[in-house]
């Protein structure tokens, strides 16, 4: 398979300018022969579904694997099977079509189930770990095994793939049934709800940072007067302050120092060290 150049702009939900190199396997075969061949060759490289939480440097020599042509999935019963570039709203519709409970709190996230796997998604006090019967992975030893969710050391936006090097193939689910109206005006209110208190109008990464322990990262950044902070074209949404959004034109630069700026002054005002959500490779 043959590395491309892309834009980054196509690649996150972001939409910042620059550009990245990319391979896109064709199907979970030729994914995990992709794995195969960065770990024998000692070369780097980057898992990337949706990009909704990523954030990417220009420039940068690591090739991204793009996992979007991943999306088979099957459902049984009250189990998914599902590949990890599977998009959540595309189980989460399914799940309303079927009259399945589980997937309601995802509503509106751009994500993979492999990214939502990777950093534990959750919101309306949910997390997808409670859907999670077990996982298939690749680790470094090129040896691929199933691990069962009690094994995937699940935490608020955190898993074992924060630790160890391993690869998500595919996912087992398991949702439960319940009455097809009550899901879809579940996940309604969750899209109101959402669309009230967050920019979903411009592009972003979602929250950028982790809540600190008895806090909102959003409630520090709005008190440290930072709302509508901008920097070239990253904006401190002026809706919701965990989120930065571009306003047009952004760059990596302009994300740098806009971070660098809430994380500066949240830690001078109040003393506490924002963590990222995000992933940012840089």
């Amino acid at each position: 398979m043959e590395e491309k150049e892309a834009e980054i702009c196509d690649l996150t939900t972001f939409k910042m300018s620059g550009k990245a190199k990319i391979i896109k396997p064709h199907d979970i075969l030729q994914f995990e022969e992709l794995i195969l061949y960065f770990l024998e060759s000692k070369r780097d490289f980057k898992i990337i579904g949706s990009g909704s939480n990523t954030v990417i440097r220009s420039g940068l020599e690591t090739p991204f694997v793009l996992t979007s042509s991943l999306s088979n999935f099957k459902f049984d019963e009250k189990y998914v099977v599902a590949e990890n570039g599977v998009k959540l709203s595309v189980l989460l519709s399914e799940a309303i079509k079927r009259g399945m409970t589980g997937l309601e709190f995802s509503i509106g996230i751009p994500g993979t189930i492999g990214g939502a796997l990777y950093m534990n998604t959750g919101a309306f006090d949910e997390e997808i770990s409670k859907c999670v019967e077990s996982v298939e992975v690749i680790d470094e030893n090129k040896d691929v095994y199933e691990l069962k969710a009690k094994d995937l050391d699940f935490s608020y936006r955190h898993s074992i793939f924060h630790q160890k090097h391993m690869w998500i193939k595919k996912c087992v689910l398991k949702l439960e049934f319940a009455q097809k109206k009550e899901v879809f005006e579940k996940s309604l209110r969750n899209w109101l709800r959402k669309k009230s208190t967050q920019p979903v109008t411009f592009p972003s990464v979602g929250c950028v940072f982790k809540n600190p322990n008895g806090d909102y990262a959003a409630r520090l950044i709005d008190l440290a007067d930072l709302k509508g902070y901008r920097v070239g074209g990253i904006e401190v949404s002026k809706l919701h302050a965990g989120f930065f959004i571009n306003v047009g034109g952004a760059t990596f630069e302009d994300f740098k120092a806009v971070y660098s700026e809430v994380v500066t002054r949240v830690k001078g005002k109040f003393g506490v060290d924002l963590e990222p959500e995000i992933t940012i490779v840089s």
